[in-house]
């Protein structure tokens, strides 16, 4: 969500600077990102504080973090003295969806353009002006936090607002021009012949405003969080009034939206506001009292807080308070529906102490009694080995759209039985659309050099089990941009196949795996043909490889991406859990350095692995340090030289022995490649 710093200034003083105002935001629990050459914030809020969903409920916060006056939005209703009543009636029907609904009437609107200071309030938060009637209604949500909806009085037949749940097979046209077919979960406002609107999502095309409306009504209402929640998502319809009503609005603060709402029709619109509120309220809704003891609080917290913090505090967040012998007698206000409990009115004050100034005060003691080996002690080292080649831990979304459900994995996916959104429908299958999300998100803000992994949970449907799903872990990375940057005696090296094949060997050291191989395959599941495999008796390991176009287009990325998969149930199994020490050999080895010219169709490593294998136990070393293709051979050859070097631990080797090794390789790689020394 959008705030801009001006705005908020208009009910609290801000004298911090936009970094110092981002950091305390966050610091309490409202994570904020300072943004517009530092005249707004981007907060993202948890989904239990509606309350901060508007200019004032921030500014609120502000205030008790700052100890600050906090000022209300100064305003004046002045009615015309007809009456609202006469205009409008209300019935609910379904009271459990909708415990409250009020509305106004204002006449003898004009429908203007908006005054210029509101376009900029509204387009800096991220609105689109439209006129001064829809302007105005977005002006007070984004103020005050609470969605309303304008209707044209002349399109409501009957004089008649009737709120119930949706018929069997009944359709309505929305704003978006959509045909929606309903079902009994949707709840409705009607008038008194059709559904004119969605509650808490979206109004419906027959009564909305236009250039020719004169006389309007106003509706602020409370509806059931969890049935529009249902009917948003059913309609795959997320607006900026679902957002706040599937969270809770403020039941009773709903008035004073109404209130602001038809003084600014009346000052900017040039309305006449009918005398009085209609208000349907059946049985009146009331915050739970809570008991708040100070001592197990503080004891809780790890802090001893002072009467006067906490009241101060309480009387900051709209908490009504009466001391008591051993604590305070606590009404949360109506704006806040996540205070529930004691512990909540706990972590509101530790909140607002600061939990940075809580110190810890523990003392572990204890014995040791036996050692035992967890098979999971490797994944802890094998996140620092990464970070110590560069790499960063990220933790990205399990819940994906059902595109990427399938780009990596030929198994089934999971769906959601009631997802939050499209995007978010499946649980992932792969740790790959997340760290290529992360990618995405970090090209476009100009980080380039990229090296990421992520340790996580993936899912495949398993009609066997009980859930109707496996889960894995999987361990998994992606590396782009440059592995060593421009400097002043050299120039930067991006990153490439052959720093993905160092990779592997370096994975495969690190685990210590006595025997592994590493080889090149042509496999498509993951990658684009051509990746490294770290291998143990022709068992894959580790797989690195570079994604294809095709699948870094789908994510929108440009730039090159390698990426790594580890396979840790086959790993946990041939890991050594031995440390074994090998000091360095007393005996001299043999160099000898071999350059083949082959055909281009085969590749280097099918060479490399004829070397190793006729190499005997002797061969310790064998590297490719030159591939030449030039105009010196035939076009359809290249030149590999590789170097090799032989030792025996135990003894010093002889030349002889080394010749009858070498000219064994030599023969091996001429029956199958017809190579010839160079």
């Amino acid at each position: 969500m959008i705030v801009t710093i001006e705005w908020l200034k208009d009910y609290v003083d801000v004298d911090l600077s936009s970094e110092d105002l981002a950091d305390l935001l966050t610091n309490a629990g409202h994570e904020s990102d300072v943004i517009q050459d530092g005249k707004a914030l981007d907060i993202e809020l948890t989904p239990n504080r509606p309350d901060c969903m508007s200019h004032f409920g921030v500014a609120r916060e502000i205030a008790v973090l700052t100890g600050k006056t906090l000022r209300p939005p100064q305003f004046a209703v002045k009615e015309s003295g007809e009456k609202a009543a006469d205009a409008i009636s209300i019935e609910i029907m379904d009271k459990k969806e909708c415990p409250r609904y009020a509305c106004r009437v204002v006449k003898n609107v004009k429908v203007n353009a908006s005054p210029e200071w509101l376009v900029k309030r509204l387009e800096a938060a991220g609105i689109r002006s439209i006129n001064n009637l829809v302007d105005i209604s977005n002006y007070v949500l984004l103020e005050m936090g609470h969605p309303l909806h304008i209707f044209d009085l002349q399109e409501i037949a009957g004089a008649k607002i009737i709120v119930r749940l949706a018929r069997k097979g009944e359709t309505m046209k929305t704003l978006d021009g959509k045909e929606r077919k309903l079902t009994q979960e949707y709840l409705l406002i009607c008038d008194g012949e059709k559904p004119v609107a969605l509650a808490g999502i979206m109004g419906g095309e027959n009564s909305e405003v236009s250039d020719s409306t004169t006389d309007i009504l106003i509706e602020s209402a409370y509806f059931d969080p969890v049935t529009v929640r249902k009917g948003s998502k059913a309609l795959g319809l997320s607006t900026e009034a679902s957002r706040r009503f599937e969270r809770g609005t403020d039941y009773e603060g709903l008035i004073t939206a109404l209130d602001r709402t038809a003084s600014l029709l009346a000052e900017i619109a040039g309305g006449e506001i009918s005398d009085g509120i209609v208000d349907a309220y059946p049985q009146k809704m009331k915050a739970a009292p809570i008991y708040f003891r100070t001592e197990i609080s503080s004891a809780t917290a790890g802090v001893n807080f002072e009467a006067s913090f906490i009241e101060s505090t309480f009387a900051g967040l709209g908490i009504s308070s009466t001391k008591t012998d051993d604590g305070y007698n606590c009404v949360p206000p109506t704006f806040r529906p996540d205070l529930e409990r004691e512990i909540d009115l706990t972590e509101e004050l530790a909140r607002i102490y600061g939990f940075s100034r809580i110190k810890s005060d523990f003392t572990y003691g204890g014995y040791l009694t036996d050692v035992t080996w967890d098979t999971a002690d490797y994944l802890r080292e094998l996140r620092q080995f990464f970070v110590g080649l560069g790499f960063n831990e990220v933790s990205t979304n399990s819940l994906i759209r059902k595109s990427e459900a399938t780009h990596f994995t030929e198994s089934d996916a999971v769906k959601l039985q009631n997802p939050i959104s499209r995007d978010m429908a499946f649980l992932r299958t792969s740790l790959f659309p997340g760290l290529l999300k992360a990618v995405n998100y970090n090209l476009k803000r100009g980080e380039n050099d990229l090296s990421l992994f992520e340790h996580g949970v993936v899912f495949t449907g398993d009609r066997d089990s009980k859930t109707g799903c496996e889960e894995k872990e999987q361990f998994a990375g992606v590396i782009c941009g440059n592995r060593i940057l421009k400097q002043w005696k050299r120039g930067g090296e991006s990153v490439d196949f052959y720093t993905v094949k160092g990779f592997a060997g370096a994975v495969a050291r690190f685990l210590r795996i006595e025997d592994f191989g590493v080889s090149f395959k042509e496999r498509r599941q993951l990658f684009k043909p051509g990746q490294v495999l770290v291998n143990v008796d022709g068992e894959s390991l580790v797989e690195f490889g570079r994604f294809s176009s095709d699948t870094l287009a789908s994510y929108d990325i440009e730039n090159p991406v390698y990426g790594f998969f580890l396979f840790l149930d086959k790993i946990g199994r041939e890991i050594s859990r031995e440390l074994i020490h090998q000091p360095p050999s007393k005996h001299p080895g043999i160099s000898r350095d071999l350059s083949f010219v082959l055909q281009q169709e085969h590749p280097v490593a099918e060479l490399e692995e004829v070397i190793r294998e006729n190499g005997t136990d002797l061969l310790a070393r064998l590297l490719l340090y030159d591939l030449y293709e030039g105009n010196q051979i035939e076009e359809d050859q290249k030149s590999v030289t590789f170097s090799l070097f032989f030792r025996d631990r135990m003894r010093t080797l002889k030349d002889e022995e080394v010749d009858k090794i070498v000219a064994q390789i030599i023969s091996e790689t001429s029956k199958r490649f017809g190579a010839k020394l160079r």
